[in-house]
């Protein structure tokens, strides 16, 4: 190298110097370079540290081969269900099955249906081409200390070995008196008795009679089953 290029190359270096040591930079809380004028040797030193890793982050080349996501993505979660911390619910053993005379116990009652007679007597005459199946049935409060009211008239059917499955009469037409009555209020160790006065066909028979749940849109499924 010639002296005179010595020369230009030692005036480049100075210039250099000059302007770093008039310049730091330093970078704001939202990421933004800010650059300040200072005098301070270890704030050039610093600043050209911070310059350095300030690069865009485009020039830093992407790494080669798939990238796993098992660090970023969160651990699958086992929603829980109602097994597992509920019992397994119990078979269903379905109604109560009883012959005639038999007694049912359940929900605070004891009802016996003492007899259920095909083409009975009632206190007027059946349709024509129909006879009378008159129950005696007898519904006696078991609790201790509690009135409860006696099934309604829509709790009772007869159920016939063809499937038809009928109510019993109400007012029209007129059952056996005294009549079973329905809805009424029974004191603890009470009981009342009377007659379900029911009209079928008279080719018909009688297969059972059901107590069953009153729903309010309809016949709920049978509790008791006299057959």
């Amino acid at each position: 190298m010639t002296t005179a290029a010595q020369a230009v190359w030692a005036d480049r270096q100075v210039f250099l110097q000059r302007d770093l040591e008039a310049f730091t930079a330093t970078l704001t809380r939202d990421g933004r370079l800010r650059v300040m004028k200072t005098r301070s040797p270890s704030a050039v030193a610093a600043a050209a540290v911070l310059l350095a890793g300030c690069g865009n982050s485009a020039d830093t080349p992407a790494p080669r081969g798939p990238v796993s996501q098992a660090s970023s993505a969160a651990p699958a979660t086992r929603t829980p269900t109602a097994a597992d911390g509920s019992p397994s619910p119990t078979e269903d053993q379905g109604p109560a099955r009883l012959k005639i005379g038999q007694t049912f116990t359940g929900a605070g009652w004891k009802v016996t249906v003492y007899s259920a007679k095909f083409d009975g007597q009632a206190d007027s005459e059946p349709d024509k081409g129909k006879v009378w199946v008159p129950a005696d049935v007898k519904i006696c409060n078991a609790t201790t200390g509690e009135s409860l009211p006696t099934p309604s008239w829509s709790s009772w059917q007869l159920k016939t070995t063809d499937d038809y499955q009928l109510q019993p009469a109400d007012i029209t037409p007129k059952p056996r008196q005294p009549a079973l009555p329905y809805s009424a209020t029974v004191l603890p160790k009470d009981c009342v008795r009377g007659w379900l006065t029911f009209e079928l066909d008279k080719g018909s028979r009688i297969k059972e009679i059901r107590l069953i749940e009153d729903q309010l849109f309809g016949p709920g499924p049978a509790i008791a089953i006299w057959g």
